[in-house]
């Protein structure tokens, strides 16, 4: 396989299938809940979701932890969820337009006096955010970055990839080890693994590489989904038209000029973006609250909690696969959300179902403890 070839299923696999599984979670919303943001969004949560299950399940009921039977298990599913998305989604009403892609199909030099100059700023807006990711994506490749981290989770990734075992071998020596419940419970290096070993490339390059070249935009498409929110105006049932293109011009100004110190979020995320504590920063948290302040909008105004508190559920167990410690800040931010927004809309229900959805955080968290035993009882910590 050439590389062009290999680019092709690099963005099959880390590209269009999660977007496809994204069609299936959105078949079971109303069809005006199927944006395209939404729909992307939701597809990556529930793959990381998936391949986090699966990973966790195969890790701890095989001798060394069987990679190559998660691969094919994860293969097979996301193919058949892609396939069962695009039929249900057409079966169900299609999707939904996108404020973003309403404005592609205007023509703001017909408009009505008074909204041509709004649509033609809005427009202008949108042209300079797209061409600061366009500048991130060329940097992000033609620069790849490299951290003092790649010495354990690229390493592990490659170990992986090479071996067909997962968190079987140190990373420094090469040796063998006992599991390492404080790394093994994210599987993001084995996600970087599988989606190497289904396009046929090294984890290295997929990893400095490729990784950034979908992840950036998500990143991206996260905070739309978060600024989103936080404009909608319930009253007309409209968002701010330049506010957002504006927001997110100034948002990727800050991601290229953020390096103000290695442990900010930007430079996580332009610097270290493969690694489990960005994914979480970057797309995990602001899909979080997202969803809080959706609910929020939905209590206002009557509407349905289904599309809150499935995002709830994928925003809960995804957060796992990034970082050991991710469910527990998540599940904290749910919990606290929820009992304002119960309190601030006087909604005594929401709360409750909020907590049902951090059962998955519960249940990582048991798993956590009962893995890292050993290491607390000898006196060491997380």
């Amino acid at each position: 396989m050439g590389a062009v070839g290999k680019f092709l299923a690099y963005v099959f696999w880390a590209g269009l299938l999660p977007v496809c599984t994204g069609l299936f979670v959105c078949s079971f919303l109303r069809p005006a809940d199927r944006k395209v943001h939404t729909v992307i969004t939701l597809g990556y949560l529930a793959s990381f979701s998936l391949f986090e299950c699966f990973g966790l399940v195969i890790l701890f009921t095989t001798a060394v932890g069987d990679f190559s039977l998660l691969v094919t298990l994860y293969a097979i599913t996301v193919c058949m969820l892609s396939v069962l998305g695009v039929i249900r989604v057409k079966k169900t009403g299609g999707l939904a337009g996108s404020p973003f892609f309403e404005l592609l199909r205007k023509k703001p030099w017909r408009t009505e006096e008074g909204r041509k100059e709004i649509d033609l700023q809005t427009l202008v807006f949108w042209l300079c955010f797209l061409a600061l990711l366009a500048f991130e994506l060329v940097m992000s490749w033609t620069h790849a970055s490299y951290d003092g981290d790649d010495a354990y989770y690229v390493a592990q990734s490659v170990q992986t990839w090479q071996t067909g075992t997962m968190y079987h071998y140190v990373p420094y020596t090469g040796i063998t080890t006992e599991l390492d419940g404080r790394h093994a419970m994210a599987m993001i290096p084995m996600w970087i693994a599988a989606i190497a070993k289904l396009c046929g490339t090294h984890p290295t390059i997929v990893t400095h590489s490729l990784i950034p070249l979908v992840f950036l935009p998500l990143a991206d498409l996260c905070a739309y989904s978060l600024i989103s929110a936080l404009l909608y105006d319930k009253d007309s049932k409209k968002r701010t038209g330049r506010m957002i293109p504006a927001f997110m011009t100034a948002m990727a100004l800050l991601q290229i000029f953020g390096n103000v110190s290695i442990y900010t979020p930007e430079t996580f995320l332009l610097m270290r973006t493969w690694q489990g504590k960005t994914v979480f920063a970057n797309i995990i948290v602001p899909l979080g609250f997202y969803s809080l302040l959706l609910a929020a909008h939905r209590i206002g105004e009557g509407g349905s909690l289904h599309m809150p508190l499935l995002s709830m559920v994928l925003v809960n167990v995804a957060s796992g696969f990034c970082t050991a410690m991710a469910p527990l800040f998540t599940a904290f931010l749910f919990v606290v959300g929820s009992i304002f927004v119960s309190a601030a809309y006087r909604n005594r229900s929401y709360w409750k179902k909020a907590i049902l959805c951090c059962i998955p955080n519960a249940a990582y968290a048991i798993v956590l403890v009962w893995v890292m035993l050993p290491v607390l009882l000898s006196g060491g910590g997380l």
